[in-house]
């Protein structure tokens, strides 16, 4: 027998396939999806970062140096970017800060294809121009994203961390290849592995459960 690992793709949308993942447990494929899982299929274990907690420990952190104006943006067609938003905003209730919508910015699988295959920034410009306001920092849905964002708040004279926060999720290279290196969310166990071995188990007949990995704040420079 063997199995599927499944990283999905845009899964905070209805799946277009939820017919041949339906036909795949039918015949006792064991699948275990890694970082989401589609609606519909939530008994499939998953292995997933514990989002919510990222966003509640990343606006917590940003609350403890003194910010109270914090906006975001985050990716909105996977599933762990309402997750993180979620997370954030229900940091900022528990602190008593104020959460205003206009602040937080949303891009999807589309405009990341944009900014990175066309080089077109107008989704940073607009964050910058239309959502930033007066906040004093930002939360970024993952470093690549953060990584843009500075580029694009030092090319407008703002600085890094003394005028905008910026801190994000993920810990990847991308976190200390810039002028400024990231404030970021690093995995404190491999999901992959984890993901592995409930493979292993469901192969061997034994029963898995969806498991949601915890968070380590690693601090640098921008912020």
């Amino acid at each position: 027998m063997s199995g599927l690992l499944v990283e999905g793709s845009k899964t905070a949308l209805p799946t277009p396939n939820a017919d041949l993942y339906q036909r795949l447990l039918q015949t006792g494929t064991p699948i275990v999806f890694l970082h989401g899982a589609y609606a519909g299929l939530e008994r499939v274990p998953c292995v997933s970062d514990d989002n919510y907690g990222g966003g509640y420990q990343l606006a917590r952190y940003l609350a403890g140096r003194g910010h109270r104006e914090i906006a975001g943006i985050f990716k909105s067609d996977d599933v762990q970017g309402p997750q993180r938003y979620h997370g954030a905003v229900s940091a900022l209730r528990d602190a008593g800060l104020s959460i205003q919508d206009g602040r937080f910015a949303w891009y999807d699988t589309e405009d990341r294809r944009h900014l990175l295959e066309k080089r077109d920034g107008r989704l940073l410009t607009d964050f910058l121009q239309k959502r930033l306001e007066d906040a004093t920092a930002v939360i970024c849905y993952n470093d690549e994203i953060a990584y843009h964002l500075i580029q694009a708040l030092l090319e407008a004279g703002r600085r890094v961390p003394e005028d905008v926060a910026v801190v994000s999720f993920d810990n990847s290279y991308l976190s200390q290849l810039g002028p400024v290196p990231i404030t970021s969310l690093s995995h404190r166990s491999r999901m992959g592995r984890v993901a592995a071995e409930q493979m292993i188990g469901l192969l061997l007949g034994e029963a898995a459960r969806s498991k949601s990995l915890e968070w380590e704040l690693v601090a640098r420079s921008s912020g």
